[in-house]
């Protein structure tokens, strides 16, 4: 490399790094004393890494070389990496809904909700109790969870419209899911501290819990339905189990166990089951340096440290967290509030990180969110720009961006029924994104 790119490059980081850290006194004498070179740079040179990945990135490298093989891919993990993906990823913008929440939009997900029978189901089946239909159910700052109807139609709603609005608690939604194989139970947590289950049936409440003292972040079911997991900024873990000796259509829970840890949650992930390994969901919190890996029959706790270097300084927090779907969730994929914008690719039960990624704009208020491609060959995060990246995990290629919204992405959720990617933000605005290829072919029929 030529030494004068060499010197035009160590100024550009120089001043992006005074620029981002606020060196006001510094920047302005730095500008000055260096504006000869500043202004001799092309302005078609590409923006060089920031300084701080620049660093991060020789550090991990000198520790990788220490470690030597004990960091190395498994044979059948290099031959997933190296295998290529299909590029069926979600990669143009498709529809973008507004007017659905006048609010900040917290979250939007898809799934097959069980639903009341509209008349005109009646009328074709008077003995019909319930019916599952597609839908996009959201969240939002006005503390409603809509549901809006994705395909054909329900009763007089067509696919676009909203079908039914419930309101399960008394502050914001922060986190939903729905049971596995019981459709009509719909599991969310709030800003108001409570946990609620709903029956989206009739629309009632069938459980509420209020074990939490903060906001309740996560909240997932697991063990086939058996058991769901909260998560909170007050520090816990709350796990709850159906109580066996009922005998009722819908299960009903009990708090079975509460775990501390030292910081407030953030990340939270419940593995897929495998013959491997138990029941298990992960943890991940403030001012720690260590994932929880949570065993949910004996609740025996195994932590892996997030520092190659095996010390215990806290430079991140795991924001989000997440599984592998393509092999029995063997990554685990960690985005955390690095200012490098570092996404962390372990090898699931292991502080073994098979690979870092770097580049999304990122910063200690970030709420950064994250997931896969049902290949596996990719993931998606998103970023303090309002954008969402998109990533080859094997090469650890950018591949690009979805470019859109306006403001803070907040949601990210992946349909791999219909390969949609559906984001929801606060600029009011859920979006989805699909393939060029099928963009294309849809173009063509219309």
């Amino acid at each position: 490399m030529e030494y004068r790119k060499l010197v035009n490059e160590a100024h550009l980081m120089v001043l992006e790094f005074l620029q981002t850290q606020g060196y006001r006194d510094a920047l302005e004498a730095f500008e000055r004393e260096a504006s000869t070179v500043l202004e001799d740079i092309p302005k078609s040179m590409p923006t060089p890494k920031p300084l701080l990945e620049v660093l991060t990135d020789i550090t991990m490298s000198q520790l990788h070389s220490r470690l030597g093989q004990l960091n190395m891919p498994s044979e059948i993990e290099e031959q997933d990496f190296a295998t290529p993906g299909d590029n069926t990823m979600p990669n143009k913008a498709h529809q973008v809904l507004q007017g659905l929440h006048s609010v900040n939009i917290i979250c939007a997900k898809t799934a097959d909700v069980a639903v009341a029978p509209a008349w005109q189901d009646l009328d074709r089946d008077p003995g019909m109790v319930s019916k599952k239909v597609p839908a996009l159910v959201t969240s939002a700052a006005d503390r409603t969870v809509k549901f809006i109807l994705l395909e054909g139609s329900h009763g007089d709603d067509q696919a676009g419209e909203v079908f039914k609005i419930l309101q399960p608690h008394d502050g914001v939604v922060l986190d939903m899911d729905f049971h596995p194989s019981q459709p009509e139970l719909m599991l969310t947590s709030a800003m108001d501290k409570s946990v609620v289950l709903t029956n989206t049936i009739t629309g009632e409440e069938h459980q509420k819990f209020q074990d939490h003292a903060k906001f309740v972040v996560r909240a997932k079911f697991a063990m086939e339905g058996a058991a769901f997991i909260t998560g909170s900024h007050d520090k816990t873990v709350n796990i709850y189990k159906v109580q066996q000796e009922l005998d009722q259509k819908l299960p009903r829970y009990v708090l079975d166990k509460s775990l501390t840890f030292k910081g407030a949650v953030e990340g939270m992930c419940v593995l897929p089951p495998s013959k491997s390994r138990p029941p298990t969901v992960v943890i991940g919190t403030r001012d720690d340096n260590y994932l929880h890996y949570v065993d949910l029959t004996t609740y025996n706790i195994v932590k892996y440290n997030m520092n190659v270097n095996k010390d215990d300084w806290v430079s991140f927090t795991p924001m989000d967290i997440s599984a592998s779907p393509h092999n029995d969730g063997g990554y685990l994929l960690v985005s955390t509030d690095s200012p490098t914008g570092r996404q962390i690719l372990f090898r699931t039960d292991s502080a073994l990180q098979l690979f870092n990624y770097y580049g999304v704009p990122t910063d200690g208020f970030s709420t950064p969110r994250n997931t896969w491609h049902q290949s596996g060959k990719y993931f998606y995060v998103t970023g303090n720009d309002h954008k969402i990246y998109c990533f080859q995990v094997g090469t650890q290629a950018l591949l690009g961006t979805l470019d859109g919204h306006t403001s803070t992405v907040r949601g990210l959720h992946m349909d791999c029924k219909r390969n949609t990617l559906v984001s929801c933000g606060f600029d009011k605005t859920i979006r989805t994104w699909i393939n060029d290829v099928t963009l294309a072919t849809m173009n063509c029929t219309q």
